[in-house]
Parts: structure tokens; sequence; C-alpha cells
């Protein structure tokens, strides 16, 4: 099934307002901290949250709902749902349900959101710290890319959506990986890092643009996350640091399994490391395991663990729960 992704670029902020249909009544769901720097920016009833893994549920979901209902917002109305990707799922999950689905726009506004999270049409929500157990797939009418937002972030905010944004690059352009890891190495300001982010969000909207249901080479999108989401629950730490060490994890065990070779695993790494992104486990691989096995990419007694043949060609590959310690053993 084709759909058309539709991916905007925008350079300043104030310009956003003018890409918003206007026949629509417009409600903003908004992060309190992005209101609080540009809210000025959108002049409209507004919904504000706390972007956080605990608000990321069912109870958030009915706050906005309620208040969507007392601002009298109906079927026809418009979300405008700006903030990182706790922001964008919220919303577009609520967009996704409120009155059987109503139009809605995301303006991301963190580097993991841009090139990952606000893209593709996945709105989950979690339960009992599991990532992302409930959601639909249901696409904006567009989403806009303004690197102008990432200026107020810091360092590590900025850390990380690098995780993601290399991530894509392993998966389908080997020459992306090489320049945009050389960037981010240099430290170079966000004008040079642009481009990478413009085009990693393009590769990732055409690879769902063909798979918009996870049929095929979407899956190929979860590349480190199998790791990373069991590294979350168990360690606490947050989706890029979890990311970036997930993927360093699946580059050990496809030279494991003898689908990599290791020196492309350790420019892997070794880029990571220079590009000041975190690549040690901080437990026992082992530990994960049971956390593993209860993940959603679990299809009877088998878990689909993307593996990487080399630098921009990446493949799926089933592991039987029976044989998974083994796997997994040693590859920190």
């Amino acid at each position: 099934m084709y759909k058309r992704l539709n991916i905007l670029s925008c350079s300043f902020i104030e310009e956003i307002s003018h890409l918003l249909p206007k026949e629509k009544r417009v409600f903003l769901i908004i992060d309190a901290k992005v209101r609080e720097l540009y809210g000025h920016n959108f002049p409209y009833e507004y919904i504000e949250i706390s972007a956080t893994e605990k608000n990321k549920s069912f109870e958030t979901i009915l706050f906005i709902t309620r208040k969507l209902m007392e601002l009298g917002a109906d079927r026809d109305s418009l979300l405008l749902i700006i903030g990182g990707g706790i922001t964008t799922d919220i919303g577009a999950f609520t967009a996704s349900i409120y009155f059987r689905g109503v139009d809605f726009i995301l303006v991301p506004t963190t580097l993991l959101s841009q090139v990952d999270a606000a893209i593709g049409g996945k709105n989950g929500i979690n339960v009992d710290g599991y990532k992302n157990i409930l959601g639909v797939i249901r696409q904006p009418l567009f989403t806009v890319i303004c690197p102008e937002f990432l200026a107020t972030l810091t360092q590590t905010e900025l850390k990380e959506g690098a995780s993601e944004l290399l991530k894509t690059f392993i998966l389908k352009d080997r020459e992306g990986f090489c320049k945009a890891a050389a960037v981010l190495k240099r430290g170079e300001g966000l004008d040079n890092l642009a481009p990478y982010i413009s085009k990693a969000a393009s590769i990732k909207a055409n690879i769902v643009e063909h798979d918009i249901y996870e049929k095929g080479d979407r899956k190929l999108l979860n590349l480190g996350h199998t790791f990373a989401h069991a590294l979350e629950k168990e360690c606490g730490i947050s989706h890029g640091e979890a990311v970036s060490i997930g993927i360093v994890l699946a580059a050990r065990l496809s030279v494991k399994l003898k689908i990599l070779r290791k020196e492309e695993a350790d420019t892997i790494e070794e880029d990571f490391i220079r590009a000041g992104l975190k690549t040690k486990l901080p437990i026992d691989s082992r530990q994960l395991i049971s956390t593993i096995k209860r993940d959603k990419k679990r299809s009877g007694d088998s878990i689909s663990f993307i593996l990487i043949k080399r630098i921009g060609k990446c493949i799926i590959y089933p592991i039987q729960i029976a044989c998974l310690e083994e796997a997994l053993y040693d590859l920190s």
C-alpha cells in the first residue's frame, strides 16, 4: 500500500502558521517547555502537557480529550502538535481516536523527533513501563521540519537524536553515514547538520511510504531498538542513549553470527564514540533477556532482530527464543 508522506521544510518558526489550512479551527497540543520558548508564535487555544515517559499514558490521553471537549473541538477540528517525540506520540494518538480520528499536523522540535519519532505515523503510549504497547498507525496531514527549534537544545539533547540520525544512514546510505558522522565528530553547527536531518527524514519517509503497516522493509527501522527498549526498561536510561548502545550491540551480534565484518562493526562503534554517543552496555547482556522476550516484535517462538550486513544494508534476522541466551552471551 502506497501513501505519500508529506514532509515540509521550514526555515523560520513564525512561518509555520502560514502552512495551516485556513478553513480549520486549530487546537494546539504543546509541550510545556516548548510553549515557554515558542508559544508566542502560535496564537491558538492550547492544551499544555509535560512530556515525560510517565505521562505517555492513557491518563494523559484522557486529560487532553476532556480539554478538547471543553474547548468545543469537533470532528472537523485540526490538532497542531508541537514538541518532541513524546509529545507528538501523545498528540497523534489522541487525534487518531478523538471522534474516531481528526486531522493533525506534527511539528517536531527535537533532533530525535525530526529524524525519527514524528515520521511514519506510529503513535503509541506506554503501559506499566513497557514502551509503546498501545498505539495506532495514522499519518498526519504533514510534518514540518524546522531546524531552528534545535538552537535551544543542549548538547545532551542533540546527542539524543544523533543515534537515530546515524541509524537511518546505516540502513540505506553508507556515504550519508560517513558524512553525517564526520559533522557530528567535528561538532559543527546546525547549519552543517541541517541537510542530513532532511535527508534522514526523507529516507525514513520513503521506507514508510512503501510499507505503512510494517510488513517488510519498515521493520528495518527497528535497528538497535530491541536492545534499546530493554535497556530503557531495565536501566532507566534515555531513549537516545539506549538506541546508540543498542545499535552497537546489534553490530556485535551481527559479527558474532558472521553477517558483518568486524572492521565494519568497529567503524560504527568508533564513529559513535567520536560523536559523543554512548556505546558501553551498563549491565550484562543476559540481564536483558526476560525483557526482550516481551518485546512486541516477538512472533511465536522467535524474535526478529535487525542486523547489519554492511553500513548501508541491513536485514531482518529471526532468533529462536530458546537460542536467545546463547546468542546474546558476551556481547558486552
